[in-house]
């Protein structure tokens, strides 16, 4: 009678493992991300564009000979290094992304482990806005989840499972 207990324990503590390694791959997984830049020269290497995984301009450099260009030409450039150096780090974000997708996609659901409990809705996945600074420039802050008073769970003989 015990071995329908012993399975709901093992796929609940199978479960949680899945949740737990999940959250560790994301942290990861962002601190990855968010160190990505993508950059693009154009003008013969006169305009140099850096971007964070954002998309966000973070550096732009100029050749000596920049002054050879007109400031429409510039501005042009400025842009078109911008947009390409974007859609680098945006073709390396889902790279990146693409190992922890498809293995969310794989665990299961609650309610497959749990009868009656509803499923939720798909809920979008946004990646927070990258910082600003250079990845050399930044503080490194932890994305680990840390409990200060957590113990761990030991079943007891006369817990609800073995009922």
């Amino acid at each position: 009678m015990s071995q329908p207990n012993n399975r709901l324990i093992t796929d609940a503590a199978e479960f949680l493992d899945s949740i737990q390694s999940a959250i560790a791959q994301a942290g990861d997984t962002r601190r990855r991300r968010d160190a990505l830049t993508g950059s693009a020269s154009v003008e013969r290497g006169r305009i140099t564009v850096v971007v964070n995984a954002s998309g966000s301009i973070i550096a732009t450099t100029f050749s000596e000979n920049v002054d050879d260009l007109t400031y429409s030409q510039i501005a042009r450039g400025t842009l078109q290094a911008a947009q390409q150096a974007a859609a680098h780090v945006r073709s390396k974000t889902e790279e990146l992304l693409a190992p922890m997708l498809a293995a969310r996609a794989k665990m299961p659901n609650l309610s497959d482990l749990i009868r009656g409990v509803p499923v939720l809705p798909e809920l979008p996945t946004v990646p927070p806005a990258a910082p600003l600074t250079p990845p050399g420039e930044r503080e490194f802050t932890s994305t680990a989840i840390e409990f200060e008073d957590a113990v761990e769970y030991r079943p007891r003989s006369d817990s609800a499972f073995d009922r």
